[in-house]
């Protein structure tokens, strides 16, 4: 008989992998509180800056969960610079639930954010390429045309990858905590952060910045990678864990009662919201630029960008 998480982590709080990785498995939005309540699957919306270990960390959950031999399934960036992952794309990772390998964005410029707020809407098509565009009116027209998809049966979970590698500057800590709290604004979930490369001597650092932004899900791993597939029982068990939590706060959310369609109206008006604002802060700073003798600040050609 199917049971709910929290009650398979109390009666064994040393809960082995094969518990965890069997019930990733057999979990089913049908047998929650009230059914699945009209939505057909868990879409995990992996996102973030690109080669910080969005496409490792999709491989290593297939490699886990599937218990077979490692394959590739998502090609990974040679660099963070050099971004591999140009299309949206999905990977089935069981019945109920379903990767998505978001395009990220080296840096967070006006654009590139709008788009990824459009993405973690699942407002852009799935397994199509992702194009940063140059305003407004181009996001507006490709969020109009993805109304001829049907994507409101999907739950939405955010995740934040971020490679712990990497030492968070003070404006990628404003940054990050701008796209976390719009992230949970537009999906109705504080998204849960990913650090890979958990042996990092900026682990501890990072994990501390990203709960004062208000992370309360924060998961360390170490991804399996085409040079490394020996199996280790900790990687397997921190990968483990994390997909555990996330069904676990799937199971949690489905306890109330939810309408798919109007939560995902409630999500296309905070995504047109944020992207008029942006780009009547665009439309004001060039304005100001454009009269005599004004000199664009710093912040202003963050918003030009």
């Amino acid at each position: 008989m199917w049971r709910p998480v929290s009650e398979q982590l109390r009666a064994d709080p040393a809960m082995d992998n094969d518990i965890m990785r069997r019930y990733i498995q057999d979990f089913s939005l049908d047998d929650c509180k009230h059914g699945n309540q009209g939505y057909s699957r868990v879409l995990i919306q992996l996102f973030g800056f690109t080669g910080h270990g969005k496409s490792s960390f999709i491989n290593s959950c297939k490699y886990v969960v599937d218990d077979g031999p490692y394959k590739v399934y998502a090609r990974v960036a040679p660099s963070e610079y050099k971004p591999e992952t140009m299309i949206r794309s999905t990977y089935e990772l069981t019945r109920t639930i379903t990767l998505v390998d978001n395009r990220g964005c080296v840096i967070l410029k006006k654009d590139e954010t709008g788009e990824i707020y459009a993405q973690l809407g699942n407002f852009l098509p799935l397994n199509t390429t992702v194009n940063w565009h140059a305003g407004y009116e181009d996001t507006l027209n490709r969020i109009l045309e993805s109304e001829r998809e049907e994507r409101s049966a999907d739950f939405i979970v955010p995740v934040l990858v971020y490679n712990s590698q990497l030492q968070m500057s003070s404006d990628d800590d404003s940054n990050l905590k701008e796209m976390l709290v719009m992230a949970r604004d537009i999906t109705g979930m504080f998204p849960m952060v990913i650090l890979t490369h958990e042996t990092s001597e900026h682990l501890l650092k990072n994990q501390e910045q990203f709960r004062r932004m208000g992370t309360q899900y924060i998961f360390s791993v170490e991804n399996y990678t085409g040079q490394d597939t020996v199996k280790s029982h900790r990687k397997h068990e921190k990968i483990l864990q994390c997909l555990h939590e996330i069904v676990r706060i799937v199971e949690f959310q489905m306890r109330e009662r939810r309408d798919p369609i109007a939560e995902n109206i409630t999500r296309k008006k905070i995504l047109l919201t944020f992207l008029m604002e942006r780009e009547k802060e665009r439309a004001i700073v060039e304005e100001d630029i454009k009269r005599e003798g004004a000199k664009p600040t710093k912040k202003n050609i963050c918003l030009l960008l």
